[in-house]
């Protein structure tokens, strides 16, 4: 009976929590602002993979502001939590909204230089290296159940849209299933 319950722990505990990106996509709507240089998706093995994203300013830029929404996969992308607009030149001098400073926390070791300050200069490369989805430091910070996750940041300089990031991702515990 031990060996029977040893047996079904060690089963258990191996199965793998799988979370993959599965897409990600730039766009940049004006091209005088500046340039996307990288925008992509690396596989790491079958089940692991990493983004990466690289934006080269051509123009200096003094007030930038972001629009971070979360939708999740439910007979089509339906809104999920958070929808928030915030102003990135506040938040990166004051570190001053909790859900915001959160995501930051989450993703500044993947940012190879974490004291960008507004104004953006002229030829400053801003850029996300290598970026995998880590569902258990996710998960501390912001709760989620499993399925697919899209996200959308949209930077606005001069209230025009001038950039936006569109990336899903899949999350899946074969446990709960």
């Amino acid at each position: 009976m031990l060996a029977v319950v040893i047996f079904g722990v060690v089963l258990l505990s191996s199965v793998q929590v799988e979370t993959k990106f599965k897409s990600l996509h730039c766009t940049n709507y004006n091209k005088t602002l500046g340039e996307i240089k990288l925008c992509k998706i690396k596989a790491i093995n079958r089940y692991r993979n990493s983004i990466s994203i690289q934006f080269r300013q051509k123009t200096t830029v003094h007030n930038v502001n972001m629009r971070l929404e979360l939708f999740k996969r439910a007979n089509g992308w339906r809104p999920f939590l958070y929808n928030i607009s915030f102003n990135l030149c506040d938040f990166l001098s004051k570190r001053n909204n909790m859900i915001v400073r959160l995501g930051y926390e989450y993703i500044k070791p993947y940012i190879p230089i974490t004291n960008y300050t507004c104004p953006f200069k002229k030829g400053h490369l801003i850029k996300v290296t290598d970026l995998e989805f880590d569902i258990e430091k996710f998960r501390i910070r912001f709760p989620i159940e499993t399925g697919e996750y899209a996200i959308q940041l949209s930077f606005i300089v001069a209230r025009i849209v001038t950039l936006t990031l569109n990336g899903s991702a899949e999350y899946y515990n074969y446990r709960e299933h």
